[in-house]
């Protein structure tokens, strides 16, 4: 392995730990403020992939660089919808929950309440599990389908 591809894979990692921290601190992502900021941020770091595509600096199969560094993106994107959806179908606010206690943000204290565990464990279930199965999803179809 080349050092070339040690800091390939290196910052692919850190681009997929990005998705988690996004994931884990969704309380922050209802905020439109730090939405945004976490909006052109994740959108930078998936321009990264394309640019490293163009420059054929991908170890991967074709397009999955950008789908792998686009994948904070995507991340931001399906947790606001499904805080949306969580807000608009069932008419009341969700709050991500962490060993049966409100999980806070990194900026954005979780001022929820603990009463609705059932609903807002579901919330956290979902907040979890929706980004990685469709991202996963979307790569083994790029992986079937491209290579």
């Amino acid at each position: 392995m080349t050092l070339s591809e040690v800091y390939f894979y290196l910052i692919i990692l850190i681009f997929l730990l990005f998705s988690l921290l996004i994931v884990t601190f969704s309380e922050d992502i209802k905020e439109n403020k730090y939405y945004n900021r976490y909006f052109k941020i994740t959108f930078g770091i998936g321009f990264i992939g394309a640019i490293m595509e163009i420059l054929n600096w991908n170890y991967f199969c074709k397009f999955n660089c950008i789908l792998i560094t686009f994948s904070p993106f995507l991340t931001l994107l399906i947790t606001k919808g499904i805080i949306k959806f969580y807000k608009e179908v069932f008419k009341r606010e969700a709050f991500q929950m962490h060993r049966g206690e409100l999980s806070d943000g990194i900026w954005v204290k979780n001022q929820g309440d603990v009463k609705n565990k059932w609903y807002n464990g579901w919330y956290t279930v979902n907040i979890f599990s929706f980004p990685f199965f469709i991202i996963t999803t979307i790569f083994f179809i790029f992986e079937k389908n491209v290579c």
